[in-house]
């Protein structure tokens, strides 16, 4: 009898004398806290929030700070040398972005890694040394390849350098610190296969135009990397990528507004293009076709096309294309290989009154899909055969037919046309107007994900809504 009311006592943890029942919010291990609420076993009870890195069970996120699982807490917690940041705001590990950044100095931007001063031949432009080293420079790019050919980074220091023109091959990386590259009268950078090169952090300027020549230029087996990199001057060629060469042009500027006409012409080659400001610039394949992807570029200013480009295999993906000119076509795509495509990009025209230039001019070999065309024109797209499908058009066109094209007024498509914002407004028609089943692009043109919530169809144009 004693027994039994012992059992009937026992009532908070006992059921029928028989197994533990546990009470609600306890727990001996994380797994069995299943409410994303309370997802920490702390003190054997589920909580929001963890107490130790302990509890901090994802290897991506092992510590413990301020209640929340985190990557890291200082450079000291990110063994990864392509990620040696611990990113403040984040907590997450991430490449370097400025030199200041790294305990060297020198980090280079296009990789996102930081470098020892001791892998750095460093440059400058009064530097007399054949030493090469921080405290004892030399004096250009060319000495410091010739007098530290094992040391794979090259570092100007300083904001001019007045160095003759340059002939590159082999593998290089040259890093400067936003600095003006000073070689004038004709081509500034020359880089000729088998080449690897990388060039980041430099100004430079274009030859005179009546010259035609470009400020950069590579050909035959070179692949060239141009990162934060700025093209300017009066106009002409400012980079040509020909017979063979990759040119990897990743958040530059090409060109200045309403000073010439500046090219980036890919003959015969191969142009990746992403997160670039093209200012009264294009893209053109000159005299022999080209193997693009063009992502993620802002093009302003223009008042003549922004891409023209004929043969060869073209992706145009979520760039936004400004023009300033009624009576000039914009993009202009024909004779393309299989696989080219054009979607997912806003191409608008800010003239007051209606014009007749084309927002597209194109065939049928690639594929026009997603886009916004606020052009304000009545002939905003123009070619033989072009097919577009699943884009938006103002009212003003009268060339807008195909499968899941819409037309609206101009102003409601955007948050203020007026002051140049071509985000989505939010009672856009272009929301979840894109084509369903498109997979390619998996961000926007300001790299937020695409679609947005997942599972849905995502909005035309090169700005996914929030």
């Amino acid at each position: 009898m004693k027994n039994v009311l012992a059992c009937a006592c026992l009532v908070v943890a006992v059921v029928g004398c028989g197994a533990i029942k546990a009470q609600p919010g306890a727990c001996g291990t994380a797994a069995q806290c299943t409410d994303p609420a309370a997802p920490f076993c702390v003190d054997s009870e589920c909580q929001a929030t963890c107490a130790v890195n302990s509890d901090c069970t994802d290897a991506t996120q092992p510590l413990c700070s301020a209640g929340a699982c985190i990557q890291c807490e200082t450079n000291t917690d990110c063994a990864d040398p392509n990620a040696s940041i611990c990113d403040t705001g984040t907590h997450e590990c991430r490449g370097c972005t400025i030199d200041s950044e790294c305990a060297g100095g020198v980090c280079v931007e296009a990789q996102g890694t930081c470098v020892a001063d001791a892998d750095v031949a460093f440059v400058a432009n009064n530097g007399t040394s054949n030493t090469c080293t921080r405290t004892a420079p030399c004096g250009s790019i060319a000495s410091a390849i010739a007098n530290a050919p094992t040391r794979p980074v090259i570092h100007v220091l300083g904001g001019d350098l007045l160095d003759s023109a340059l002939t590159l091959s082999g593998t290089h990386i040259i890093d400067g610190e936003n600095t003006i590259f000073g070689a004038s009268g004709g081509t500034s950078v020359t880089v000729t296969g088998p080449a690897t090169i990388t060039l980041e952090g430099f100004q430079f300027t274009e030859p005179p135009a009546m010259m035609m020549l470009p400020a950069i230029t590579m050909t035959g087996q070179a692949n060239v990397t141009l990162y934060n990199v700025t093209v300017s001057g009066a106009g002409g060629p400012a980079i040509v990528t020909q017979a063979g060469a990759t040119l990897n042009l990743s958040h530059s500027h090409v060109g200045v507004a309403g000073v010439g006409r500046h090219e980036v012409d890919c003959i015969n080659g191969i142009l990746n293009a992403d997160q670039n400001v093209f200012l009264t610039s294009f893209i053109s394949n000159g005299t022999g076709a080209c193997t693009a992807k063009i992502t993620r570029n802002r093009f302003d200013s223009n008042s003549d096309g922004s891409v023209q480009i004929s043969g060869g295999q073209v992706i145009m993906e979520n760039n936004l294309i400004i023009h300033e000119d009624g009576f000039n076509d914009s993009i202009l795509v024909e004779n393309l290989a299989a696989g080219s495509t054009v979607r997912y990009n806003t191409v608008v025209n800010t003239t007051g009154a209606p014009s007749d230039g084309a927002a597209i001019d194109c065939d049928n070999s690639a594929e026009i899909t997603s886009n916004v065309f606020a052009y304000n024109s009545m002939h905003s797209v123009v070619g033989q055969g072009c097919n577009i499908k699943f884009s938006v058009f103002d009212t003003v066109s009268i060339t807008s037919a195909g499968t899941g094209n819409q037309v609206v007024d101009i102003d409601s498509i955007f948050v203020d046309r007026a002051n140049g914002d071509y985000h989505l407004a939010a009672n856009s028609i272009a929301k979840m107007a894109a084509e369903p089943g498109q997979t390619m692009t998996k961000v926007d043109f300001d790299g937020n994900p695409r679609p947005n919530p997942v599972g849905t169809t995502s909005d035309s144009g090169a700005f996914e809504a929030p």
